[in-house]
């Protein structure tokens, strides 16, 4: 296909966007191996280990592409055959860093460093040899890549801002020369990240980006910290509430030259064995979703993610037999409500809340919690023109004066 009609996809899908409608691939899923692909909906792959690592781990020019490839071959692919798929860089082989103080073997045995190449070359040799593997005939082209993982975070880059724009000015013609492929910032975790992301747009990253991205834990889920977490859009989150998370990167976008280019999310949820009560994880997730849902057109972010599907402490929304959990289903009938609609942004009178979708209202009340398969709920009249509610189970119930509203969302239709 040529550039312009390439480029006429992209432009339609850019308007659909602005149009408010949610598409499939607003629905980011974390995988953390493709032997065990998510048995829920999605529309995008977010995003496999830290490449370069995963690719030049073991010597320089030494490239071993299966693991990724196995992520971009299985992911969802659009019309021209784009894998939608994040690849994410990041940690610096052990060869290209002669001082080894910031090093260590990871999961895999391979030496990664959070210190910048002593070499830029040895990333320009790198990148070249991704963007022209991956193609479209060795390998699918893939429709994101993420300059770094989380560069906000010691545990992965201990360079500075500038010596991470250096690594993007460098990456950004070479992946940029593959028409279907979009560049994103580095993604930044909340507490130390906003600071991070606004000195790397400030030091010239906003010149090197067609998208910026961030983390969306609303409570941190470290060692030491209170659990179960609160919910999503709790003032009483750790970190932020997913929506003011939302809201403030667009800000710092906006303010830091990246107006008019989208918000993503390649990571988020309730953590490391954040929520463990099934309910609760039920209504974790849908109010996740449907919150962020509703600001993504007045915010363009354009996909978020959960992290992540499979057998991890992260997150997890798979079961012990590779089949979705209750709150794997609760999330597939939540796609089922938001794809292809228009969310208007969620509002709240205390502790009921309210998220118009087209015709339909979604409502739930943060005042009731399930524990131990018991869930409280209070009498809730619905408001005039609604006969009938759908619920996270998709089972219908015809409205026939007050319902019992709990924490679980309801869906009320005409």
């Amino acid at each position: 296909m040529s550039r312009i009609a390439s480029f006429g996809l992209a432009l339609l899908f850019w308007v659909t966007q602005a149009q408010g409608q949610i598409p499939s691939t607003f629905f980011g899923m974390g995988i953390s191996t493709t032997v065990d692909m998510p048995k829920v909906s999605y529309g995008l792959v977010s995003h496999p280990p830290n490449a370069w690592t995963a690719i030049e781990g073991k010597g320089r020019g030494v490239y071993t592409f299966g693991s990724t490839d196995n992520f971009v071959k299985t992911a969802p692919k659009d019309a021209n055959g784009v894998a939608q798929v994040d690849i994410v860089f990041g940690w610096t082989p052990g060869w290209a860093v002669a001082n080894q103080s910031t090093c260590f073997h990871n999961k895999t045995a391979v030496i990664a460093c959070t210190a910048p190449p002593d070499s830029i070359q040895d990333w320009v040799d790198f990148i070249t040899a991704v963007a022209n593997h991956y193609n479209g005939k060795t390998a699918p082209h893939v429709k994101y890549y993420e300059i770094w993982n989380e560069m906000s975070n010691t545990l992965m880059w201990t360079g500075t801002a500038a010596q991470m724009v250096a690594l993007a000015q460098a990456a950004y013609p070479i992946l940029k020369s593959d028409p279907y492929s979009q560049v994103l910032t580095p993604s930044v975790v909340w507490q130390s990240g906003r600071a991070f992301m606004a000195n790397y747009l400030q030091a010239g990253g906003s010149n090197y980006a067609d998208g910026v991205t961030f983390h969306g834990y609303s409570s941190q889920t470290g060692p030491r910290t209170p659990k179960p977490v609160p919910l999503p859009e709790s003032p009483l989150s750790t970190n932020a509430p997913i929506v003011t998370m939302v809201t403030t990167f667009r800000s710092i976008a906006d303010t830091n030259n990246m107006q008019g280019k989208p918000l993503l999310t390649t990571e988020g949820g309730w953590g490391s064995n954040g929520v463990t009560d099934p309910d609760m994880q039920i209504a974790w997730i849908t109010h996740f979703e449907i919150l962020q849902a509703g600001v993504a057109a007045a915010n363009n972010l354009i996909t978020q993610t959960w992290y992540e599907w499979g057998k991890v402490v992260s997150g997890t929304i798979e079961n012990s037999s590779g089949m979705p959990t209750p709150a794997g289903n609760a999330y597939n009938v939540v796609y089922g409500w938001l794809v292809g609609q228009s969310p208007a942004p969620c509002t709240n009178s205390g502790n009921i809340y309210s998220c118009q979708v087209g015709a339909n209202l979604i409502v739930w009340d943060t005042s009731q919690t399930c524990s131990k398969g018991v869930c409280t709920t209070s009498p809730f009249t619905p408001p005039l023109g609604y006969s009938q509610y759908v619920d996270v189970t998709n089972a219908s119930t015809v409205i026939t004066g007050s319902i019992n509203l709990g924490v679980k969302p309801l869906m009320l239709g005409p």
